[in-house]
């Protein structure tokens, strides 16, 4: 199996994850792919999402994430526009491969969504192994630090700074276990982050991860204020937020719409 997840925007520094398992293999029947759609931008309130000219999703809400929609394997022509809107010229061709899993952040853009898609095989952890990454898509939050702390140490350690605004971290690799990730109003002493975070903006519950997992924790706007995190871990994806300030309810997505996934929010 194959799982991927891809950052558009207009700019220039994007993240797409990987990491894959089990085989590749012809198999008696051709399986799909599938796509998911985390709606991040904040400028606009919902999105249509096209498939080779045909809408696939509509009325992606700010800040909800999608239900997979099945792709044929291939080359595919994935488009975003607001709902009921013009497309954007700036188009993701996207090669599906069978059983592959993709993931889509979709960002602000004062002008056009341009989707680029990168290929990164560093999620895969070594035997025995487990990952995480974090990718900084709060366009609202500021300044930050990002702390991890991970399943051999138990300790707070900074991930990496400075951490801007669409920038990703490398993976990194420990034992199985529980994950923990921390955000914080950027401070520096000698220069560097401080051991004990200042600000806390938001508290990312333990992760837990077996042998041979791997996790991205995608940092994005919350539209009603603060920031939240995006698990993005196949097969599924999940939304777990610990909010600063609190605040009630966390965007669940509307009941029985089909194209969005009620399953992947979790409380507080």
């Amino acid at each position: 199996m194959r799982a991927a997840w891809l950052a558009l925007t207009s700019g220039g520094i994007v993240l797409a994850a990987v990491s894959c398992s089990g085989s590749d293999g012809a198999g008696p029947a051709s399986p799909t792919g599938s796509l998911r759609v985390i709606q991040a931008a904040e400028s606009t309130a919902t999105l249509d999402v096209l498939v080779d000219g045909g809408v696939a999703i509509t009325g992606l809400g700010a800040g909800t994430i999608s239900a997979p929609v099945a792709l044929s394997p291939g080359q595919r022509t994935i488009a975003f526009r607001p709902a009921g809107g013009t497309a954007s010229p700036n188009q993701l061709q996207l090669t599906v491969v069978g059983d592959g899993q993709y993931t889509a952040v979709v960002i602000d853009s004062s002008t056009v969504l341009n989707p680029i898609a990168l290929t990164d095989s560093g999620g895969i952890p070594a035997a025995g192994k487990t990952k995480l990454q974090v990718a900084n898509f709060a366009s609202l939050a500021g300044p930050i630090d990002v702390y991890r702390r991970q399943p051999d140490f138990d300790g707070l350690v900074d991930l990496m700074f400075p951490f801007a605004y669409r920038a990703a971290s490398g993976y990194v690799q420990s034992d199985p276990g529980d994950w923990e990730v921390l955000v914080a109003t950027e401070a520096r002493v000698g220069g560097v982050p401080p051991d004990v975070p200042q600000d806390t903006l938001l508290f990312v519950k333990p992760i837990p991860l077996t042998a041979g997992q791997a996790v991205t924790i995608v940092l994005v706007d919350k539209p009603s204020g603060g920031i939240e995190a995006v698990l993005v871990q196949a097969p599924r994806l999940d939304r777990i937020t610990r909010l600063q300030p609190a605040a009630a309810g966390i965007g669940h997505c509307p009941e029985g719409d089909p194209t969005q996934d009620p399953s992947s929010t979790m409380g507080a």
